[in-house]
């Protein structure tokens, strides 16, 4: 598994913050701290988290627990409405637009990152690609893709016919995105 290059992270960080959204790298020793760091910059004190080996691995939800921070992870539908904050690792990345790849048959992953006005996704640096295109060569390439396939790139916005922009109408207001450098 080879780890993320410089290049290539700036390349994802340049164009999510080109959307208002918000990227940092981190060793995955300190995935834990430095989630709780942004929830905790955001007002945020109630999360649905969507749970990963990642995750579990990194014990974020024991640092979010221990700086006071609820944390749901199951009947994500009857928290996530009411939760601030929601959480999930992303499985895909794609550098030139900023984007990270869900890829689920589990309907409580979409819901975390769709539900909250404040998402944080977490990606492996070694799973982002540089291009759409290289995106669609691994799921073509898949024998049974996934249901759900979502493309998130920063915050939600939309726009009515006289073009007036609004954000957070169908999504997070506020979009996070954490790389973890491979070990």
């Amino acid at each position: 598994m080879k780890s993320i290059t410089d290049d290539l992270y700036e390349s994802f960080k340049k164009n999510l913050e080109s959307v208002n959204g918000n990227c940092m790298r981190t060793p995955k020793a300190e995935l834990g701290k430095v989630i709780t760091e942004l929830f905790k910059e955001h007002n945020v004190d109630s999360i649905s988290l969507f749970e990963s080996p990642m995750l579990k691995e990194a014990g974020v939800i024991s640092s979010l627990q221990q700086n006071g921070i609820t944390v749901h992870t199951d009947h994500i539908r009857l928290h996530a409405e009411t939760d601030k904050g929601g959480l999930s690792e992303a499985q895909h990345g794609i550098a030139e637009l900023g984007t990270i790849v869900q890829e689920q048959d589990d309907v409580d992953g979409r819901i975390v990152a769709t539900m909250s006005e404040y998402y944080i996704g977490v990606v492996k640096g070694s799973t982002i690609v540089p291009t759409y295109d290289d995106m669609f060569d691994i799921l073509s390439g898949m024998k049974k893709i996934p249901n759900f396939v979502g493309f998130i790139t920063g915050p939600s916005r939309t726009a009515d016919i006289e073009c007036v922009g609004t954000v957070g109408v169908h999504g997070p207001i506020e979009v996070s995105i954490v790389i973890v450098d491979d070990e």
